[in-house]
């Protein structure tokens, strides 16, 4: 399967097989897609591959199983860099801070994918801030929802990554949710868009 990482011993490919990025040379660290790559090739040839698949998956249509692959694929990316950053041979800290900043990519990567199909929809909801600095509420409505997270309009300033709970006018069921962005759209209002915390039936 593509992007699929195969399952070896490292340690056993670094020792007795060379990089397969010519003219390397150097000794494999990690193993992707069949392919040997010393450590520094898997930060940055088999990064940027990893990067670029992310990019085509992102603000597309929602496919389950490619979704799934592609968050296998980083999980697997992420034991094996894990794995490096302990490996006595890679000591330097500047090899350990590259692999560490490739790790805070990927768990990010992850989250920012869709994992459930969108849907146009207008829902009436009540969303309220609640902060020790600042609490408002407010009438709204969905502009778009997911299982996982919805869009809505919003007259309040939200800062990327601040929690708000979602109030259902129809059903009164409350629910926590991260914002994931707020920005403006072409009419002048503001668009926020929120997943929710540890709910995936909010929307029936």
């Amino acid at each position: 399967m593509e992007g699929q990482i195969e399952s070896v011993d490292v340690q056993e490919a670094a020792e007795s097989s060379p990089c397969s990025v010519e003219p390397c040379g150097e000794r494999a660290a990690a193993e992707v897609d069949t392919r040997l790559l010393c450590l520094d090739h898997f930060l940055s040839v088999s990064f940027q591959e990893l990067q670029s698949r992310h990019e085509r998956l992102r603000g597309q249509e929602c496919d389950p199983a490619v979704t799934a692959a592609f968050n296998k694929f980083l999980a697997e990316w992420a034991r094996q860099a894990e794995s490096l950053v302990e490996d006595a041979r890679f000591a330097d800290q500047q090899t350990k801070a590259r692999l560490r900043e490739a790790l805070l990519w990927v768990s990010q990567a992850g989250k920012s994918l869709r994992r459930s199909p969108r849907l146009a929809t207008a829902v009436p909801v009540w969303l309220r801030r609640e902060d020790s600095r600042q609490t408002w509420e407010e009438d709204t409505w969905t502009s778009m929802l997911s299982r996982h997270g919805a869009a809505f309009v919003c007259r309040h300033p939200v800062e990327i990554g601040g929690t708000v709970v979602l109030t259902r006018k129809d059903k009164g069921s409350r629910a926590a949710a991260h914002v994931v962005y707020s920005r403006m759209d072409s009419e002048g209002r503001r668009q926020i868009g929120v997943e929710l915390i540890d709910r995936d039936d909010f929307w029936d």
